[in-house]
């Protein structure tokens, strides 16, 4: 069984165009500028990283976020997003071991 402290935990990582793309679709909305957003993911990410836990960023490009929605019959929502984000990291980390 894994510890806590084994466990990657993957944030979605969006460039500036990428993250204004996200802010068109997102239902939820999203910070009020890519700066506030930027800061307050990498104040996560820090807090995180400070309890001993793995943290990776995971790049995201907005129209595959969307079309993986689409396809699972989900919004593109922060709770999606980070399903996303994990579901990335483990292909990621899976094509990495072969």
């Amino acid at each position: 069984m894994n510890n806590i402290n084994d466990i990657e935990f993957a944030f979605c990582w969006f460039d500036k165009e990428q993250w204004q793309l996200l802010a068109k679709i997102d239902p939820d909305g999203v910070d009020d500028s890519y700066e506030e957003w930027r800061k307050n993911t990498n104040s996560a990410i820090t807090e995180f990283e400070a309890s001993g836990q793995k943290v990776i960023k995971v790049s995201i490009k907005t129209s595959e976020l969307q079309k993986w929605c689409q396809e699972t019959g989900v919004e593109p929502n922060s709770k999606s997003r980070s399903e996303f984000a994990a579901r990335l990291a483990r292909q990621r980390h899976d094509n990495k071991k072969i």
